[in-house]
């Protein structure tokens, strides 16, 4: 399977879920099982954005270091500088992300500044609308992205076939300075239960009962996409400058 598969069953579970965290609201569901079906869409929708950002950013890295190892064909240079350069599905995920953070935090704003529920449900509308909308962006400019690293890929090895020396080398400064993905996003998985346990075994001193009923989920939620973008990742390897 592809990125682009991976990243369109992560979007579509964000968006199911968004949908259902909305209905929940709208029609005046238990507020426990809005609270729980808001952290999650709103963790799934962060996760999707940030998955999509991170793969570009990734492979954007690994197609620059191979223009600079590999004489590619001028028209597939301009394909990429072309398409690195619109850079459209940054701005898209970027406010995605912010748009269910703050209609999360506006869903507190009757509580804490006395504001009318009515401006939670319209903020939580036009972030589920927008984020509908983000989605079909940032596929679209995966599916062109992924086709981008097709081509190239293909031209990397008519390359590497007709020049072994080429594929030596590049193979060389790959293996001496190189990163991985994988680990950075093992770590964050992992280090999401962090405060979870420092708040119970230090602040509660191991009475988990006084925690707060959304950490756990929280925790799950934010550990499982992290670890889920270390799967995906894994074997990734991309060289530093």
């Amino acid at each position: 399977m592809r990125m682009l598969h991976y990243w369109t069953g992560l979007a579509a579970t964000a968006l199911l879920a968004l949908l259902v965290a909305a209905a929940l609201g709208i029609f005046g569901a238990a507020p426990d099982a809005h609270l729980v079906a808001g952290l999650f869409a709103a963790a799934s929708t962060v996760g999707a954005h940030a998955l999509l950002i991170v793969f570009m950013l990734v492979s954007g890295r690994i197609v620059r270091e191979a223009m600079r190892t590999r004489p590619l064909p001028a028209e597939l240079l301009d394909e990429h500088n072309r398409f690195f350069a619109h850079k459209r599905a940054y701005p898209a995920a970027g406010l995605g992300a912010v748009a269910i953070v703050a209609t999360g935090v506006l869903g507190y704003a009757r509580h804490g500044f006395g504001w009318s529920p009515a401006v939670h449900m319209l903020a939580g509308v036009v972030a589920v609308l927008y984020n509908a909308w983000a989605f079909q962006q940032e596929w679209r400019a995966l599916r062109e992205n992924q086709q981008l690293l097709d081509r190239t890929a293909s031209s990397l090895d008519a390359i590497d076939r007709a020049h072994p020396e080429i594929a030596a080398a590049a193979a060389e400064a790959r293996a001496r300075e190189s990163f991985a993905p994988a680990k950075s996003w093992l770590i964050v998985g992992i280090s999401a239960w962090m405060p979870y346990l420092y708040w119970a075994l230090v602040v509660w001193r191991g009475d988990f009962s006084r925690m707060a009923g959304w950490m756990l989920p929280a925790t799950i939620a934010v550990s499982v996409l992290a670890l889920l973008c270390a799967w995906l990742t894994r074997g990734v390897r991309t060289a530093l400058e």
